[in-house]
């Protein structure tokens, strides 16, 4: 995915006293250009502009990232960049939406660098008319690692019933998350995808014996064409 930079077209909105800024852009362009303007401020010199301790301070990133960024760029032991998730900086990166709802979007942002596993998955939330960058959560290589798994959801399996433009050959989880509906991931299975039955049963995954509209927690990797489940169990 080429990243344009696009200027002018963040605007204010009042979230908690008018602290928080949004883009007019979508939710993809948004993070597209936001992580533009990173990936050439990192390969530049710190005294050129914008650089990335100007960009930590970005009005488009929620408070809470900000900190977390700038926390993590004070340390001087870390050696893994707090936006783009790499220890060392890409030439070329690719952005890929995994998940939609009406007031959250994830994009998920890797090297184009095959041999490089690390990844950012981003949140984008809605305000109003406009949209933000709420998390940057690192995976497969992360900074502050909080979670075992980049995706873990409790949702619904669709596959021929799936809407479009999601591909009806493969199966996808349709979940909740911050109150949000309609949330969509493709998932993939392989030979080590290991599935919990109700009776508390383990074997590999059979995908093909899924029945539509089944509930489902997964835990998995997030990957450019979704979630590479790891673990699935059937809940009641």
């Amino acid at each position: 995915m080429v990243l344009i930079a696009i200027v002018g077209l963040v605007w204010f909105l009042v979230k908690g006293g008018g602290e928080q800024q949004v883009s007019r852009l979508d939710a993809a362009d948004t993070v597209g250009n936001f992580y533009g303007e990173w990936l050439t401020a990192v390969k530049q010199p710190e005294t050129a502009e914008p650089n990335i301790k100007t960009l930590a301070k970005s009005p488009i990133l929620s408070k809470e990232l900000r900190d977390k960024i700038r926390k993590v760029q004070k340390d001087s032991s870390n050696t893994i960049d707090p936006v783009l998730c790499q220890a060392t900086i890409p030439e070329e990166i690719s952005t890929r939406r995994v998940s939609t709802g009406e007031d959250e979007v994830q994009i998920l942002i890797t090297s184009k660098d095959k041999n490089v596993t690390n990844q950012a998955l981003v949140t984008v939330s809605k305000l109003n008319e406009g949209w933000y960058i709420n998390d940057i959560a690192c995976s497969l290589g992360e900074f502050a690692p909080e979670r075992e798994f980049s995706f873990e959801k409790e949702g619904f399996l669709l596959k021929n019933s799936i809407p479009k433009p999601y591909n009806p050959e493969n199966w996808h989880l349709v979940f909740e998350d911050n109150g949000a509906q309609g949330n969509v991931v493709p998932l993939f299975f392989d030979k080590e995808s290991q599935c919990t039955s109700l009776d508390g049963s383990k074997s590999v995954c059979v995908p093909s014996q899924f029945a539509e509209a089944t509930k489902v927690r997964v835990r998995s990797q997030m990957t450019e064409r979704g979630a590479s489940v790891k673990q699935l169990e059937f809940v009641k």
